[in-house]
C-alpha cells in the first residue's frame, strides 16, 4: 500500500516513514503541503492513504492538504500528526481521518492506519503461507515520535 508522509520535519517524517515501511507499506515522502499537491498533481503519486502534519510550514497546513488531496482523490484516508492537538478542536472529521498526538508510538500510527484500511489478507489467494516473504502488519518495537 502506497502511503504519502507529508511533515517538514525530516528526521521526524523519516522516523515514520521508517515505523511504516516496517509494517508493509511504501511510503513516498513530502516536505510540506506544496511538495505534496505537487506530487499528487504529477500523478506520479497515487496514494492509500494521506499521513500530514498539521503544521507544514510556509503553504497550505495538514488540514487544507487533506482536503485538497480528497478533492484529487475522493475517499482517501488521511491520518492527522500534531504536537498541538487543540487545533483541531471544533474540526469535524471524515469517517475516513483519525487524529494521532504527537509523541506517539509506531505501534498506535499503525493502529490508526489500520482504522482506516480495508483488511489485506496475510496470504494473497494462491500463495502458500510458509512462501510468504511479506513483513508483519505491525512493528515489533515502538519508538517514540515527537
Amino acid at each position: 500500500m502506497q502511503v504519502l508522509v507529508v511533515e517538514d520535519e525530516c528526521l521526524i517524517r523519516m522516523l515514520v516513514c521508517d515505523l511504516l515501511e516496517e509494517a508493509g507499506c511504501v511510503c513516498i515522502e513530502a516536505g510540506n503541503g506544496i511538495e505534496a499537491l505537487a506530487l499528487l498533481d504529477s500523478k506520479l503519486c497515487r496514494p492509500a492513504l494521506l499521513v500530514t502534519d498539521f503544521n507544514l510550514g510556509p503553504g497550505p497546513n495538514g488540514q487544507t492538504l487533506a482536503r485538497e488531496a480528497v478533492s484529487r482523490i475522493p475517499g482517501l484516508p488521511v491520518v492527522f500528526m500534531t504536537g498541538n492537538p487543540e487545533s483541531f478542536e471544533g474540526y469535524a472529521f471524515r469517517n475516513d481521518e483519525r487524529l494521532i498526538a504527537k509523541p506517539f508510538s509506531g505501534s498506535h500510527l499503525v493502529e490508526r492506519m489500520a482504522e482506516l484500511m480495508p483488511p489485506v489478507p496475510r496470504h494473497p489467494p494462491g500463495l502458500h503461507p510458509q512462501w510468504s516473504t511479506g513483513r508483519s502488519p505491525a512493528p515489533a518495537h515502538d519508538l517514540q515520535v515527537a
